[in-house]
């Protein structure tokens, strides 16, 4: 293992995932579902992802076709955008089963990431660097702080902002990003 490989994808990943549509969907999860399932939902994602990239190369690259993954990704944004406008709107904040908190954001990080430039990334490295374990603890730990980040902001905003404020951001959130990625701009 290389600790200046670590540092280097490190870098260059926690930088290319500021403020890129999965945190800021993990920022938005973490108002209205339990923030530590959201992170560990994602994490757990983000594991499998980053294993993929590393182990496949750019072989991964070639056999997903991307635009069908994009569509279904933006589908279920788009989805979930206009249930939440639709959901009857409670006068106190309802907690989310813990285990659909993980679930819902072990999903969505699975369909959104996937193909994502953070993994492409991650790709290009493993093959630049011929250091899999290397470019895997370094993309790992970038992408968990970035979401470590945007739960812990997430779940303050919740504190801070009223219940039906946070609902009609989230919805509106979901989906501009599910039209932007069936329209293939994000």
């Amino acid at each position: 293992m290389s600790v200046e490989v670590i540092f280097t994808v490190f870098f260059i990943v926690f930088l290319a995932e500021l403020g890129d549509k999965t945190q800021l969907l993990l920022l938005t999860l973490s108002t209205h579902h339990a923030p530590r399932k959201v992170f560990w939902g994602a994490f757990s994602a983000i594991l499998i992802l980053n294993i993929i990239a590393v182990a496949l190369g750019t072989f991964l690259y070639h056999l997903i076709p991307m635009n069908p993954l994009r569509w279904l990704s933006g589908g279920l944004l788009l989805l979930f955008g206009i249930l939440i406008f639709l959901r009857r709107s409670p006068s106190v904040r309802e907690e989310k089963p813990a285990e659909r908190s993980f679930i819902k954001s072990f999903s969505l990080i699975i369909l959104m990431e996937l193909g994502d430039k953070t993994q492409l990334s991650l790709i290009a490295l493993a093959v630049r660097y011929g250091n899999p374990l290397s470019v895997f603890f370094g993309g790992t730990l970038a992408l968990g702080l970035s979401f470590l980040l945007a739960v812990f902001i997430g779940s303050r905003l919740a504190r801070l902002i009223p219940y039906e404020k946070i609902r009609s951001i989230s919805g509106v959130i979901f989906i501009v990003f599910g039209l932007a990625l069936i329209m293939g701009i994000a």
